[in-house]
């Protein structure tokens, strides 16, 4: 009875989830619900429930939920959210129809030529009805028409989602053990979860008023941007690039300076909160190896290496988007390295099962490794029946793959609170790799127009199973206790996000200005470049390759020289999101943070930073519970709101 009731409280958080961030971010425009390492939304929503639960602790206790369930809840919500986020169905749902809709496909597009011959009807919808009420709305998801319109290409795009789920679910069960028994990463997204459900939410830290006050400073820090977004005679606070001195690049006017790109100031106090968790060296490699990044993008220019920073068309150094990903292969493979323990016992397990063990992993190592190389080869061959050839399909599911083991690894270690992948994507590696002038136009038409909602990996669901496996050693729980919940979660959470976005643009048209305005610009963008390539088609790409391999020895370098030099300052992490977007907006909130952490520790002591830590849980909540009240204000109200973070 009681799982009975926790599945069923999980489906309706699910369902409620998908839809209020869907609507807050897309029509609202006030809050990202997804997309950051610690989801806003499922924080939220198990602060809500621990308020909750408060209740029932006080007048009906065996009602009341325990930290193990919501622990539970929290993981579900957690893996769940990220098939609405922005790798995943929110790109998604945009892109698969955008070619095949008659004002997108008209003029110049080339999209008839091109598009239309090679993406398989089991992909998109095509009825001109279903796809003119999806982009101009008034109307509604609940015909017949658009219900079988959207059947088949939702399946489809759900089953392959769920097995890049349930494939990176299979990975971090056979890491579980190395990751956080072994090395012991410190899992610092973990800790305000643990800490607020303590008790069942009767937690010592609601007792500290350090942690109240750190609450009360983000929250009225955000809401007088909040008022001045509103009433623009209430003056701003800038704790973000985009409200006042907060942007340094257009300073810098003089060559080779102007070539810096981006360059901004910022003061979150969620992502201070964060960064205050991390050990010092990791917080210094991540925020001093952006500064790399950026002194070899200006060295570049000044020694006359690069025409614009390392963008232009023919000489791209320092390769900063190829080192990147290079970063990230290598650090995979380091990881994989250092799990070649419990990887061999795996593979014995396929030899001679075993029965042992059976409570303390997610799943036993036979299912994991069987069930991971199942969801490859099922990935490779849903790419390879949709247009791409099997080889290229298997190069993209696997560079897929390990940067995702990467990028939890950089959260399970580094926090990064808006963590990116590398800038050069899946598809487009498989390209360039390959030689576009050798793609087929259905590979082309795949790689390059269909899939590049991978690219953005934001919301990957690994960093979160990690960290769902660390509560449950945090909480006293069984990891096998979440193997079926997970799965729950994902299931619904995939379903859940197609229904909230297709409800929501069926009321409101994706191609209207009543939804928000990067979706619907972005919507084309990947079939444009794929039209773009077929007619234009270049060679295979040597010199990023190059600079690839340079990246994948740099970490692989960094790593070995930590396992044999103590006190080593550098960390691979911190090249591999030095590399990427990743710090663009958080290496200032990073430095501050190290300061702050630094001079704790070397005048306080250890003493003094725990007792200062409440302080800081305290600006991470009041940063995301505030301005999700504000939000629900906007929707209430049908205001427009101020939006907190990124920009």
């Amino acid at each position: 009875m009681r799982k009975t009731v926790l599945y069923g409280l999980g489906f309706l958080l699910l369902l409620v989830n998908a839809y209020f961030g869907t609507y807050a971010y897309v029509v609202t425009q006030a809050l990202l619900w997804t997309q950051t390492a610690l989801q806003r939304g499922p924080l939220v929503m198990l602060f809500a429930l621990v308020c909750v639960n408060l209740g029932f602790l006080k007048f009906a206790k065996k009602w009341a939920l325990s930290q193990k369930e919501l622990i539970t809840l929290y993981a579900m919500l957690c893996v769940g959210t990220c098939a609405a986020g922005y790798g995943f169905v929110q790109i998604l749902i945009n892109q698969i129809p955008a070619p095949f809709y008659e004002n997108y496909a008209t003029g110049g597009s080339k999209f008839k030529d091109y598009i239309w011959p090679n993406i398989p009807e089991w992909l998109v919808p095509r009825d001109p009805d279903v796809l003119n009420g999806f982009f101009r709305g008034n109307t509604t998801l609940w015909t017949h028409a658009n219900l079988k319109g959207w059947a088949v290409p939702v399946l489809a795009w759900s089953a392959f989602i769920i097995a890049v789920f349930w494939t990176l679910l299979c990975a971090m069960s056979l890491f579980r053990k190395q990751w956080i028994e072994e090395e012991r990463l410190t899992f610092p997204l973990v800790l305000l979860p643990l800490e607020i459900t303590q008790n069942g939410g009767r937690a010592p830290i609601f007792k500290n008023p350090l942690f109240w006050t750190g609450v009360v400073i983000a929250g009225l820090l955000e809401s007088v941007n909040y008022l001045n977004f509103l009433y623009p005679s209430v003056p701003s606070i800038p704790l973000k690039p985009g409200m006042g001195f907060n942007e340094i690049g257009p300073l810098l006017t003089e060559r080779p300076w102007n070539t810096v790109g981006r360059f901004t100031l910022a003061f979150y106090p969620s992502i201070i909160g964060i960064a205050y968790l991390l050990s010092l060296e990791v917080n210094f490699s991540c925020w001093s190896m952006y500064l790399v990044q950026k002194a070899m993008i200006v060295s570049s220019a000044w020694l006359g290496l690069s025409e614009s920073g390392g963008s232009g068309p023919t000489n791209r150094m320092p390769f900063i988007k190829e080192q990147g990903l290079g970063a990230f292969a290598g650090i995979a493979l380091f990881s994989l390295w250092m799990a070649r323990k419990p990887l061999k016992k795996a593979m014995e397990a396929l030899e001679k099962p075993v029965a042992a063990d059976t409570h303390e992993e997610l799943m036993s190592a036979r299912l994991a490794l069987l069930g991971g190389v199942g969801g490859l080869l099922f990935m490779t061959l849903f790419l390879t029946a949709a247009g791409a050839s099997f080889w290229q399909s298997l190069t993209y599911v696997l560079i897929y793959t390990c940067c995702a083991i990467t990028l939890a690894r950089i959260v399970s270690e580094a926090g990064a609170g808006w963590a990116w992948a590398p800038m050069w994507g899946n598809g487009q590696f498989v390209a360039d790799t390959f030689g576009q002038n050798h793609l087929s136009g259905k590979e082309a038409t795949l790689l390059i127009g269909y899939t590049s909602w991978m690219n953005d990996m934001r919301d990957n669901p690994m960093p979160h199973s990690a960290e769902a496996l660390k509560m449950a050693q945090g909480g006293g729980l069984s990891p096998r206790a979440l193997l079926k919940p997970l799965l729950f979660a994902i299931i619904v959470g995939t379903l859940a996000a197609f229904w909230a976005h297709l409800d929501i643009y069926y009321t409101y048209g994706a191609a209207t200005a009543k939804v928000r305005p990067a979706l619907q610009n972005g919507a084309t963008g990947p079939a444009r470049q794929a039209v773009s390539l077929l007619v234009s088609p270049t060679l295979a790409d040597i010199p990023g390759l190059l600079g690839t391999g340079f990246g994948a020895l740099v970490a692989l370098a960094i790593s070995v020289i930590r396992q044999r030099v103590n006190g080593f300052p550098l960390h691979p992490l911190g090249y591999a999101v030095g590399m990427t977007n990743t710090m663009e907006y958080m290496w200032c909130p990073f430095l501050i943070a190290w300061v702050l952490k630094t001079i704790t520790l070397r005048y306080a002591g250890i003493g003094g930073y725990r007792k200062l830590l409440p302080f800081f849980l305290g600006l991470i909540l009041g940063d995301y519970v505030i301005p999700t009240l504000w939000g629900i204000f906007g929707m209430l109200t049908g205001y427009q709101m101020y939006m907190v973070f990124p920009h």
